[in-house]
């Protein structure tokens, strides 16, 4: 069984003399086509929804260590994977940032940019169990980015 966590990211862009930081969320992916081996699985974030709060758009990266913990819990599984992936650039009111501007790593990925197809972040097998993987993200607002509050969705699949 596939389930899908959706996860917004929201942060706002300040006026390049603010220097308050937020924590950001990604996610990469890889295009995969999966046949779902566990009998059931749950997938669930915390927390479900990320405020980003404020980043200035100096083109400097920002890194928030563990900002959200994705946790599988399964049934019966076998070489089963957790997936993640955007939907697209993350989007404002004046406009657009790259996805590849918002990045996230694991214990067992190192630091990549997020991308709108699946990316094996993890994987778990067993009876019965539960996985556990913090997230660390990154975000580069690039110069001159227009203020606003910029958001995409993140979306977690375990099979």
């Amino acid at each position: 069984m596939v389930l899908c966590v959706l996860l917004l990211g929201v942060f706002a862009v300040a006026a390049e003399n603010e220097t308050n930081q937020t924590s950001n969320k990604s996610n990469t992916t890889n295009n995969t086509t999966v046949q779902p081996l566990s009998v059931w699985s749950s997938v669930s974030v915390t927390p479900s929804t990320l405020n980003l709060g404020t980043v200035p758009p100096d083109g400097i990266e920002r890194s928030y260590q563990n900002a959200a913990t994705v946790t599988v819990t399964y049934i019966l599984a076998f070489d089963d994977h957790l997936y993640v992936r955007a939907t697209g650039d993350l989007i404002g009111a004046n406009g657009s940032i790259p996805l590849s501007n918002l990045k996230f790593s694991t214990s067992n990925v190192p630091k990549r940019s997020f991308t709108t197809t699946n990316y094996i972040i993890a994987n778990y097998s067993g009876l019965l169990g539960t996985l556990t993987v913090p997230m660390n993200f990154y975000i580069t607002v690039p110069s001159y980015t227009d203020p606003g509050t910029y958001s995409v969705t993140i979306i977690y699949t375990a099979t």
